[in-house]
């Protein structure tokens, strides 16, 4: 009888185990993304179905809506394009981008001035990277116009800082993440291409790195977690691109200097944006605020982007690369089964797990879905994941 009642137990057992196994197989079956497809797809929607063809600049929606002036999701539309020229080299690609120059640009009016300079950063950063891609001399005038009206912006009110936009110049008046990180990245990718023979405003590009890193970690970071605040005057806000940018300029000081000061400082709020930034249920990247065609949609793809820099940077430790490559991979496969529209067109939704409907997707998230579809493209490129 015992005899019986173990061969018995032992059978549940393997049964069990099989059972898990299985499991396993079909859920890495369900879930298994090529990500070459899922880039070019996503992105050649973002690039024909978006892009308004007469203006050359992205329309509101896959629908052709143009009721307001995207600027700021422009720059990031850019990037994209950038991403997938650089990926693929498709002519395609970099025909919108030699378009978008003069489109988007009249578009805005006749400049790439913003009265914001948070948006400006974002275009100050694109510029250089469509400069690099293409090697079109416009964007190196504009890229160099753009980061001279943001350093003008840094004053002395909270010790020092760059506003959110022209009128919000005194103490406590928005001062925070959204201007200061991508104007630090601006300064240490200038640096890296430029060195001392560029001065703006009275600094060159590393000394304008220094005064605003060293800013933002002293007064939008919490040092013992690696928390990143939105703002000065509000320690409550905690969105994704505010650590993205954080991470990115943390990555990009420490490429210049070798200091792993700055590389830790990634790490830590890397490791605090992943296990708290994110949906309880499925680990999956989000931002609270998200909803239908906001602003807060796109903030996913802008961490994607600069969390993608430091996965690649050298002296990562290998168990904590892994993590990060689970984590971020995690997203993507959950977005691409179940967070995305796949016809007529590849729509991506706002939250990552659940697919638009009505066959509409704003820009703003559409050109987050990119942004990780090309991240898991590059990586598999590089050979970090399969």
């Amino acid at each position: 009888m015992k005899k019986m009642l173990l061969v018995m137990s032992i059978a549940l057992i393997f049964s069990a185990c099989s059972k898990i196994k299985d499991e396993y197989i079909d859920r890495s079956a369900k879930y298994a993304v090529n990500w070459i497809t899922a880039a070019d797809s996503g992105s050649n929607t973002l690039a024909s179905i978006y892009w308004n063809t007469t203006g050359h600049h992205f329309n509101n929606d896959n629908l052709g809506t143009t009721v307001r002036n995207d600027y700021w999701p422009e720059a990031h539309g850019l990037d994209v394009l950038v991403d997938a020229y650089q990926r693929t080299k498709n002519d395609m690609y970099k025909q919108r981008i030699y378009d978008f120059y003069e489109g988007v640009k009249a578009k805005n009016g006749g400049s790439f001035y913003n009265n914001y300079y948070d948006d400006m950063g974002w275009h100050g950063m694109a510029h250089l990277r469509a400069l690099e891609a293409t090697g079109d001399v416009r964007y190196e005038a504009s890229s160099k116009d753009l980061w001279q009206w943001i350093t003008a912006g840094w004053n002395d009110a909270d010790g020092g800082g760059i506003p959110w936009n022209h009128e919000n110049t005194t103490a406590g008046k928005s001062k925070g993440m959204p201007s200061n990180g991508p104007a630090a990245i601006i300064a240490a990718r200038r640096w890296q291409k430029y060195g001392a023979a560029e001065v703006i405003n009275g600094h060159n590009d590393l000394e304008w790195l220094s005064k605003i890193y060293n800013w933002m970690k002293e007064n939008c970071v919490v040092q013992q977690s690696g928390r990143v605040y939105e703002q000065l005057n509000d320690t409550k806000g905690d969105f994704t691109y505010d650590v993205g940018t954080f991470i990115g300029a943390a990555v990009e000081y420490y490429k210049i200097t070798g200091n792993k000061v700055y590389l830790n400082d990634a790490i830590k709020s890397a490791d605090w944006a992943t296990s708290t930034l994110v949906n309880s249920n499925n680990k999956v990247l989000s931002d609270w605020a998200e909803q239908e065609d906001h602003d807060v949609n796109l903030f996913k793809g802008i961490f994607v982007r600069y969390f993608t820099q430091l996965i690649r940077t050298k002296d990562v430790p290998d168990m904590t690369r892994k993590r990060y490559i689970n984590f971020l991979k995690n997203s993507g496969q959950i977005l691409w089964t179940t967070g995305t529209a796949k016809t007529p067109v590849v729509l991506f939704g706002y939250h990552w797990w659940a697919a638009p409907i009505g066959g509409k997707a704003a820009l703003r998230a559409e050109l987050s879905g990119a942004m990780l579809m090309e991240a898991m493209a590059l990586l598999k490129k590089e050979g970090y994941t399969d």
